[in-house]
């Protein structure tokens, strides 16, 4: 998994010396039946923050040497200093841009997902309850254990007569659900597409990435937030799982999140997959090629993908147990003011080139982050994001709590926990700028498995968990869940979308809650940016990602704006 995203990460560094070259790299400035069912969901039991073995961060930890004092909250100089003024700042909307920006103040009924586990049974649940249409979204869709599992219900589905589709970005080295997989979902009645295509040689393109995350049954009912679908999604994988969060939603926005889907299956960059054609051989002094040997073994993996599997069955029969009693942690609430923002589909370099008009009509979401930062920050904000790069958005962040005499709280991954060590060497620089604000506090996670949810495989609570969850929390009652990193890929380059509930304190504290557990699981930095304890943040990382953090920190300080 690291070494996947290494590999993407240097990819991006050369795509980036060829745009450059071409003139269009972006500058810093712009950036059923009963018999099918699961289970019918009980109990309204609310989970509370508890700590697991460890002392809440927030309240206990001490330095042990005297901390440099911290500094009245100020506007940071640079090269985003006065970028805000390019964030446009709307009034309340009602329909501006729809499908893509629209406000509804009619009740929602809304679930948050915080457990991995449970957020699987609540895609499965949706999958059994549907009766006339499925559509799915994701940036990377892995045909594994949890992939499989959701595969077969879909076909299931399709046999009743449903409706369903699949649309997966067509990133290499992200993308797995290739032609031959097509195949034979086509066979199984599940219509397939891949967005943007392009291969890494057409360096401009390749760089417009679908990363929203979205599912809609019926036309009624959505689930969206940070989760792909892969095992280490839904707390399944033995060596590294994701702490993630999701949102049901249903009510007056889902026609419109239905009608996003209809406009990105429909884009010009969007491909149907043909039937794979089994290569002629190059050399056939030995038999078959190299070729048509791995050609025949994806199409014979691909064949597998519906055939019995006892993994399959048995992580089938724990998410149907273990899997709903974490989805009743949280119980359906109303939200009586709901928002749904998305990026608009299609953008390619073409597009970019006029960047102010690039902005204005593709990058819908952070116009609409940057109007809910305007109306709701109020004492504190919250921000939970595996990444924090600095940006337009984070700059005016601090803009509004200087105003406002706000503080910000920052939860987000260390060294030890993330998936991407280009990004932990640029976010040691980045935070430094901000911890010495007496404002601002900083929690990087310390990479265990905080308690939450319920996962019965003690393996896997011993592995690594990383943070993979992409909110805001704006006050008391409104927060925002979506797919949108703080950073420059989400700023500038990917499809992202979120959801935007105000009106509900109870809502917001099943967010706020479960963040803070994960922080009583973290390093608090200091204002030097190193943990209070004193702990080395570092020690735990690994042989591997100490090295890399180090051969890597000039190097990705060069090609901060791509990631």
């Amino acid at each position: 998994m690291f070494m996947k995203k290494f590999f993407l990460l240097m990819t991006l560094s050369l795509n980036h010396l060829v745009m450059a070259q071409e003139g269009v790299t972006p500058s810093p400035q712009t950036p059923s039946t009963a018999s099918t069912q699961l289970a019918t969901p009980v109990g309204n039991g609310v989970s509370t923050p508890t700590a697991t073995g460890t002392t809440p961060a927030a309240e206990t930890a001490t330095a042990t040497t005297p901390p440099r004092s911290r500094q009245p909250l100020r506007m940071l100089p640079g090269r985003y200093a006065h970028s805000s003024q390019n964030l446009p700042v709307t009034s309340p909307i009602q329909g501006d841009e729809p499908p893509y920006r629209v406000s509804s103040r009619n009740p929602h009924q809304m679930r948050v997902l915080n457990s991995g586990m449970g957020s699987l049974y609540a895609r499965i649940d949706m999958i059994r309850r549907a009766k006339r249409s499925i559509d799915m979204e994701y940036y990377i869709f892995d045909p594994d254990v949890s992939g499989r599992l959701v595969l077969q219900e879909l076909r299931e589905a399709a046999r009743r007569g449903v409706k369903v589709r699949i649309m997966v970005d067509k990133f290499p080295g992200e993308f797995a659900l290739n032609e031959h997989y097509a195949e034979e979902l086509r066979a199984a009645g599940i219509e397939i597409r891949y967005y943007n295509p392009q291969p890494l040689y057409r360096v401009n393109d390749s760089q417009y990435r679908n990363h929203r995350k979205l599912m809609v049954m019926d036309g009624e009912e959505a689930l969206t937030g940070g989760r792909n679908i892969a095992d280490e999604y839904f707390d399944l994988h033995r060596q590294y799982n994701y702490l993630d969060r999701d949102v049901i939603v249903r009510g007056d926005v889902v026609r419109h999140m239905q009608q996003t889907f209809e406009n990105y299956w429909a884009s010009p960059i969007v491909e149907t997959p043909t039937t794979p054609v089994r290569p002629v051989a190059t050399n056939t002094e030995n038999g078959e090629s190299l070729e048509q040997f791995q050609f025949d073994q994806q199409r014979e993996q691909a064949r597998r993908v519906f055939a019995p599997d006892p993994e399959v069955d048995r992580v089938r029969r724990v998410v149907e147990v273990d899997g709903l009693r974490s989805f009743n942690d949280t119980p359906e609430r109303t939200c009586p003011e709901v928002s749904f923002a998305s990026d608009r589909e299609g953008a390619t370099s073409r597009e970019a080139r006029n960047s102010e008009d690039y902005q204005r009509r593709f990058r819908l979401l952070r116009q609409e982050m940057a109007r809910w930062m305007e109306d709701k920050i109020s004492d504190e904000v919250v921000i939970e994001s595996p990444y924090f790069l600095r940006s337009k958005i984070t700059d005016r962040l601090f803009e509004l709590i200087q105003q406002r005499n706000a503080r910000v709280r920052l939860f987000t991954n260390s060294l030890v926990s993330s998936d991407a060590v280009p990004i932990s060497t640029t976010f040691t620089t980045t935070v430094r700028q901000f911890t010495p604000l007496e404002n601002f506090r900083a929690y990087v996670y310390r990479g265990r498995y905080s308690g939450e949810g319920h996962v019965p495989d003690e393996a896997i609570r011993n592995g690594t968990w990383g943070i993979h969850s992409k909110s805001i929390v704006f006050n008391n009652d409104s927060f925002m869940i979506g797919s949108y990193n703080i950073d420059n890929r989400s700023s500038f380059y990917n499809t992202e979308l979120a959801v935007f509930c105000t009106g509900s304190p109870e809502l917001t504290r099943d967010v706020r809650d479960n963040i803070q557990i994960r922080m009583n699981n973290s390093y608090r930095l200091n204002a030097e940016g190193n943990a209070e304890d004193c702990e080395d943040i570092h020690a735990d990382a690994g042989l591997y990602k100490q090295i890399m953090y180090q051969l890597l920190r000039i190097p990705s300080h060069l090609i901060e704006h791509l990631l």
